[in-house]
């Protein structure tokens, strides 16, 4: 007689500790709401509504007082809990749709033994810092004995592996979104520091503390003191599994000083040790480009691109491929080797299709080559790609259209540029330019006033005639020249003279401008202009004595 199957009851709760998340809790209880069975917060002090909050999700709410120990406070949470497994999250964290389903699947093959944790994939996320990936368990047996330990950088694996619970990794991703600003981070990384010393005071000597230590100073921007705390950990570890994101940590410590020569040490004795990291050969691909070595950088980041990725339990980019690629392509091209520079990025860009710097940095490569129609291709691509603003790709893409003879397309790029930041000099005297192309005459006027006004120089000028315009385009490009800027001095001369063919003055600090450059062919024939304008003999006499001693 066969027996009816039974539904698997195994329960999944998620815990959390939190304080003041009115603005960021909603979201992630949103995210997991119908997938978890329980949810129990721990509020450690909250002064806003993140109770309500929680209790308006059904959430289960005890407060904790603070003492400055996270593991208790996590661990307040698990006593809390009645389910099987447990889900232990962060209020700023986030569960997109398609892995709240991966969740939901892997509730569904919880064994009820509760002999197995799971290490979830972390993808940290802040506005103004690169994204990182790691492993972390963040699903565990809910087991008596199952704890954490340390007052930061709370730790459950110790336990884990004391209670022979063994873990697997899930493709399930979190987001963690994190601070967003560097002083917030830096508060964060002081407060963690102090109480590490603490603990450290009290006895709790051991590697993984000082390796925190180590990551708290680096933190805080203090790179000697991470650098010690890094040396008193390697030489006090057993079997730690943070030794392989130690030469990362240490390289950029040293690079970040200076030290570049100790920096290529550090990185080979960790290549020493995991010749299958492409972690630490495109470390050693940028410790080699800091010191000016290019062919062995891109020796460098061909090997690192040549071994399997891997995502280890400390963060590192999660698409440390793209950027190996993309670095390899950078290298060649200070190395001199721009053919082989566009091929990298060109094969890049079959396995990264969507990545808007390999996009930019083909875009560029080719305009080095002159291969001005495929490059007006990568850039667009590179700005339909683009999230946001960016006055740089703007720029670049302004100047491919110019060198077209698209003027329209250049003059709505610097326009652009020129209304968000009237003090960008490239986008005001590419917008004078190209209003001239136009006969955009408004435009012209308000980016010779932002340039004056940020030269000090008097903008109540009365401007008649076409003559007066290229004057004062020429006036103000001699403040320019005058103050060491000759890029865009020369940009004003040369609108001078094409409003005004006449322009004596343009046409003089044309001459002046592109003697400086040796190009004496081009600045005579500036001189014959400046003469034929009506230029004072004394005036070209003393070019001509310019001239015939260059």
């Amino acid at each position: 007689m066969m027996k009816e199957a039974v539904a698997c009851t195994t329960k999944l709760g998620v815990v959390m500790i939190v304080k003041n998340e009115e603005q960021s809790l909603g979201d992630i209880l949103a995210d997991i709401r119908g997938v978890v069975d329980e949810i129990c917060i721990v509020d450690t002090g909250s002064t806003d509504a993140t109770i309500a909050l929680a209790e308006s999700f059904g959430a289960k709410v005890a407060t904790f007082p603070w003492i400055n120990d996270f593991a208790a406070a996590r661990n307040r949470s698990i006593e809390m809990a009645e389910s099987d497994y447990l889900l232990w999250l962060d209020a700023d964290d986030r569960i997109d749709a398609e892995d709240a389903q991966a969740l939901a699947a892997l509730k569904s093959r919880l064994r009820p033994q509760k002999d197995t944790a799971y290490m979830l994939k972390i993808l940290g996320c802040s506005e103004d810092m690169p994204e990182t990936i790691s492993f972390q368990t963040r699903v565990i047996p809910n087991r008596k004995e199952v704890r954490f330990e340390g007052r930061v950088h709370e730790q459950i694996l110790p336990a884990l592996e004391a209670s022979g619970v063994r873990v697997e990794s899930a493709d399930i991703t979190i987001r963690h979104t994190g601070y967003h600003d560097e002083q917030a981070r830096m508060a964060k990384a002081q407060r963690n520091l102090d109480i590490l010393k603490e603990e450290l005071k009290e006895g709790k000597d051991t590697a993984t503390q000082c390796f925190f230590l180590a990551m708290a100073a680096i933190g805080i921007q203090d790179y000697e003191q991470c650098l010690a705390y890094l040396s008193k950990a390697r030489q006090k570890r057993t079997h730690e599994d943070w030794l392989h994101f130690s030469y990362t940590v240490s390289t950029d410590c040293l690079l970040r000083l200076g030290r570049i020569a100790q920096a290529g040490d550090e990185i080979a004795r960790g290549i020493g040790l995991y010749p299958k990291s492409p972690l630490l050969h495109y470390y050693h691909g940028r410790v080699c480009m800091q010191a000016e070595r290019y062919r062995e950088a891109a020796a460098a980041f061909e090997k690192a691109a040549s071994l399997p990725p891997r995502i280890d339990t400390y963060p590192c980019p999660p698409d440390l491929s793209a950027a190996i690629v993309f670095q390899h392509g950078q290298a060649l091209e200070k190395a001199g080797d721009m053919e082989a520079a566009v091929a990298a990025y060109t094969r890049a860009l079959t396995s990264w299709p969507r990545n808007k710097d390999l996009h930019l940095a083909l875009g560029m490569a080719l305009l080095k080559l002159d291969r001005v129609s495929e490059a007006l291709d990568r850039l667009e691509q590179a700005r339909v790609l683009l999230a946001e603003f960016d006055p740089g790709i703007w720029l670049a893409l302004a100047k491919v259209h110019l060198f077209l003879g698209h003027h329209a397309e250049a003059h709505a790029l610097h326009h652009e540029i020129f209304t968000k930041n009237q003090a960008d000099r490239d986008a005001a005297t590419g917008l004078i330019q190209t209003s001239v192309a136009t006969d955009d005459v408004e435009s012209l006027l308000a980016a010779l006033e932002a340039i004056m006004t940020g030269l000090g120089m008097d903008t109540d000028r009365e401007l008649a005639t076409p003559a007066d315009i290229a004057r004062l385009c020429a006036d103000v490009g001699g403040g320019l020249r005058d103050r060491g800027d000759f890029p865009h001095a020369a940009r004003l001369a040369e609108a001078a003279v094409a409003i005004d063919p006449a322009c004596a003055e343009g046409h003089l600090m044309l001459f002046d401008l592109l003697i400086a450059e040796g190009k004496r062919t081009e600045a005579i024939f500036h001189l014959e202009q400046a003469t034929r304008a009506g230029t004072p003999l004394e005036m070209i006499e003393k070019r001509m004595t310019l001239l015939e001693s260059s």
